[in-house]
């Protein structure tokens, strides 16, 4: 008897274990990509934010913008020196082979209208303020770099 109790113990513990580690999962997803949907949900960053913040956010990544523009720098320079997007900052804010429906609804209204080589407006989304270039489109895909900037 004391075996079947500890052998259904174990199970409980292990099933709770699975359950632990796939919700850890979900959020390392979000935690890299924040501009990626899970499961059709998104997580908001910037609730809460204030409106000087949002401002202080969105001059700064206006004032990046211009930089790239003005080819003071790249944007995948700008990307990996000042993006708040830890999915992609490192490779210069590069995602690639991007269908519809991997991003949230405002990223790729943006991300899909735009040529090869063209440079976004500054756009917002629920987790901050972006710009983006499109750098290639093939088929139904897209590969882009950007910038993210999130109100802190």
């Amino acid at each position: 008897m004391k075996k079947i109790i500890y052998l259904c113990f174990l199970s409980v513990i292990f099933a709770s274990s699975c359950a632990n580690k796939a919700k850890e999962t979900d959020t390392t997803t979000q935690k890299t990509n924040p501009t990626a949907q899970t499961n059709n949900t998104t997580t908001e960053l910037n609730t809460g934010v204030s409106q000087q913040a949002k401002a202080k956010a969105k001059q700064k990544i206006e004032d990046i913008r211009k930089q790239v523009i003005n080819k003071e720098m790249t944007i995948g320079e700008a990307a990996q020196q000042y993006s708040d997007d830890p999915g992609s900052n490192k490779s210069g804010g590069r995602y690639s082979n991007i269908a519809r429906g991997q991003f949230v609804p405002e990223f790729e209204k943006v991300a899909f209208a735009l040529k090869p080589g063209e440079i976004s407006e500054v756009f917002e989304t629920q987790y901050g303020f972006h710009f983006v270039q499109l750098i290639a489109k093939h088929d139904d895909l897209i590969d882009v770099s950007h910038v993210l900037i999130i109100p802190k």
